[in-house]
């Protein structure tokens, strides 16, 4: 009996029936983006969705109900990256996303990875595990290639403490400009006058804007 091409290309020349892995590459995005398609989740975008309804109907691929249950009776997970040298700010954070974690019933996957080495790598092993979202603290948050990476993949994802101006990425930070102004303006209230910045990383973004803060105080 002649198998139909499609089905043999679509199972990688198995034979077998299309998977949600072939259904994925077909429409080129995530595993994890197929499946909130077909469990009709609302974050992802319509064109997106689109796609990747088209690569179902092409590929003939049928959801298996049993691994769909199965799925739904597992934990949100959520993978964690961080690159962060201070102890300090590093276990503040941890403990706070751990433990809204553990009250929003979510798994949290921590990572940790080299700024500029191998970011990428970790991140794309996270989503490929089917994280269904990622958090990005600093610096990661202004890493292009990670950004990129989570376009690319239409992930929904969090930055901490970035400058970035990029409406289609949440994010959570202060005001760093008013912020810096804020504490150079006190030190200038107490008298002095010869008043010293030290910049920080200037890769992140948040460090030009306290930076400028500064000079808007002493202008």
């Amino acid at each position: 009996m002649d198998v139909p091409k499609q089905r043999r290309r679509n199972a990688a020349g198995t034979g077998g029936a299309p998977t949600i892995a072939d259904v994925a590459r077909e429409a080129g995005v995530s595993a994890m983006t197929v499946s909130r398609v077909i469990n009709s989740e609302n974050n992802v975008r319509a064109a997106t969705r689109e796609t990747v309804k088209q690569a179902i109907a092409k590929l003939n691929y049928q959801p298996n109900s049993a691994a769909r249950a199965l799925a739904g009776a597992m934990k949100r997970r959520v993978g964690l990256l961080y690159s962060n040298p201070s102890a300090n700010y590093l276990s503040e954070f941890l403990v706070g996303s751990l433990e809204q974690a553990s009250r929003s019933d979510v798994q949290l996957v921590v990572e940790k990875c080299e700024l500029g080495d191998h970011e990428l790598s970790v991140a794309r092993r996270l989503i490929n595990s089917g994280v269904g979202a990622l958090l990005l603290p600093p610096p990661l948050c202004d890493s292009p290639a990670l950004l990129d990476l989570v376009r690319e993949h239409d992930i929904p994802c969090v930055l901490v403490g970035s400058g970035q101006q990029d409406v289609a990425i949440n994010m959570v930070s202060i005001d760093d400009f008013a912020a810096a102004k804020a504490m150079t303006e006190h030190i200038l209230s107490l008298g002095h006058r010869r008043i010293g910045f030290i910049k920080g990383n200037p890769a992140l973004t948040v460090s030009g804007h306290r930076l400028n803060g500064y000079r808007a105080a002493i202008e």
